[in-house]
């Protein structure tokens, strides 16, 4: 048996021996391109389009990658570079290559505007199409910048019209939204499965948000639909299961999404209302008031409090006798250190706890079952009893969210945050927008023909 084993084993290590006597090959002899080579060949001759020559293809690149017309010295660098790579003995394309590297390091192409002050035509026309479409200006955008056209407010609001999201999956829509609200933290929050929260769920809550903006935007709503729309977006799945609607929805697109009419003044609908917002503020376990009340302050009333002071050490207060979510975060915020941002913080925490971790409504607070306080008094003295109270005061002081949103759009359009004066700007083109009739649509173009959008 034993002698049987090491035979078998020598077999399987071994193998048979191969002796190979000969060999002959017919042809084809020369090399075929594969599919690979093939593809890179397309790509080639699309890149340096009908005039190959070094000259034409540098001055093409440039041009489109500085998003600007490049001068002569600028084209002969890069031309010079390109022949010194050649007479080294490098091949043409190993010689365009490097040209292509140094043009994709350049301050022209990395940066959208080097100088300080008010843009020029073709810094606008890179400000405004990366604004509206995620993507460089197309070549209507470049003459109009040409011409010097885009200096003339009427020219550049007709330029703003042209460029806006035409669909919910725009790169404008689907990237900012993800941005103020955080929606785009979904794919690594993982809800507890207690919540029967699936994957498709998950999908259709973030895409609530992008059709719900969008329609805002292309129907010119007023500020207030944002607060408490007489609409939403969702699936049959979530509108059942989170939102607990029982009618309004087609019962036929339970993984679709489709348009639902909602009633005003519901726990529902707006940027509040949704599954997403309430699943980015939470953990996917429980909720946080504190997460939840900073989440609002920073963006839905542009007021956010001051990060918590490097000298204050964790707290360890007293909190026997606390039972409930809000009498232990009162025994922590007596301190003295701590009141003057809670203050702030924990009345619009907490008036958002009956929303679980996925945006369910409850009555409760779990394990302990004991009934949710969301009663507060804002920082303007205002007493509410609940969310519906809180969003009937949001709709009542619609412009300090008008004011919020409009400065996160030109944070996102611009790269950076609004100063003080820049900020009395907005208010200003704020208020003259509500005596306007409000529309979100003739807001953001007032922000696109603003002083602060026009400047570096």
């Amino acid at each position: 048996m034993l002698y049987a084993e090491t035979v078998v084993f020598d077999v399987f290590e071994n193998g048979p021996a191969l002796e190979i006597h000969g060999l002959e090959i017919e042809g084809p002899h020369s090399v075929i391109e594969g599919p690979r080579e093939k593809e890179l060949e397309k790509r080639q001759k699309v890149f340096l389009g009908a005039d190959p020559t070094p000259e034409k293809v540098i001055r093409r690149l440039t041009t489109q990658a500085f998003r600007r017309p490049v001068d002569d010295a600028t084209v002969q660098a890069y031309l010079g570079l390109h022949d010194r790579h050649l007479k080294e003995g490098y091949s043409p394309q190993e010689a365009m290559h490097l040209v292509i590297r140094n043009v994709l390091i350049s301050p022209r192409f990395l940066y959208r505007s080097l100088s300080d002050g008010p843009l020029d035509g073709y810094d606008l026309a890179s400000r405004l199409a990366y604004f509206l479409t995620g993507r460089p200006p197309d070549s209507k955008l470049l003459a109009k910048a040409a011409a010097g056209q885009l200096s003339d407010p009427e020219n550049l609001r007709k330029e703003a019209q042209r460029l806006l999201p035409r669909k919910a999956s725009d790169s404008m829509v689907v990237n900012f939204t993800g941005q103020w609200l955080d929606t785009r933290l979904l794919k690594d929050i993982m809800p507890d499965p207690k919540f029967k929260f699936q994957p498709n769920d998950e999908k259709h809550a973030k895409l609530e948000m992008d059709y719900f903006f969008f329609e805002i935007l292309k129907e010119n709503r007023p500020m207030t639909d944002f607060i408490d729309p007489d609409f939403t977006w969702t699936s049959g799945s979530i509108a059942k299961k989170i939102y607990g609607l029982t009618t309004g929805f087609d019962k036929k697109k339970n993984e679709s999404l489709h348009r639902v009419k909602l009633n005003r003044g519901g726990r529902y609908g707006g940027v509040l209302g949704n599954a997403a917002v309430m699943m980015a503020t939470a953990n996917g376990v429980d909720t946080q008031p504190v997460v939840r009340g900073v989440w609002v302050l920073e963006n839905i009333l542009g007021t956010p409090p001051p990060p918590p002071p490097k000298s204050v050490p964790a707290l360890t207060p007293d909190t026997q006798g606390a039972t409930t979510p809000r009498d232990l975060l009162s025994a922590h915020t007596s301190e003295t250190s701590c009141a003057g941002c809670h203050r702030k913080i924990d009345p619009v925490g907490f008036v958002l706890e009956n929303f679980d971790p996925v945006g369910k409504w409850r009555e409760t607070w779990p394990v302990i079952d004991k009934k949710i306080d969301a009663s507060s008094t804002l920082l303007d003295g205002t007493e509410i009893k609940d969310y519906l109270d809180f969003k009937a005061w949001l709709v009542e002081n619609i412009d300090m969210f008008s004011e919020c949103l409009a400065e996160k759009l030109l944070t996102y359009a611009t790269g950076r945050v609004p100063n003080y004066s820049e900020r009395k700007e907005i208010e200003a083109i704020v208020a003259l927008n509500t005596i306007d009739g409000n529309g979100f649509r003739d807001l953001l173009l007032a922000l696109i023909d603003s002083q602060t959008f026009r400047t570096k």
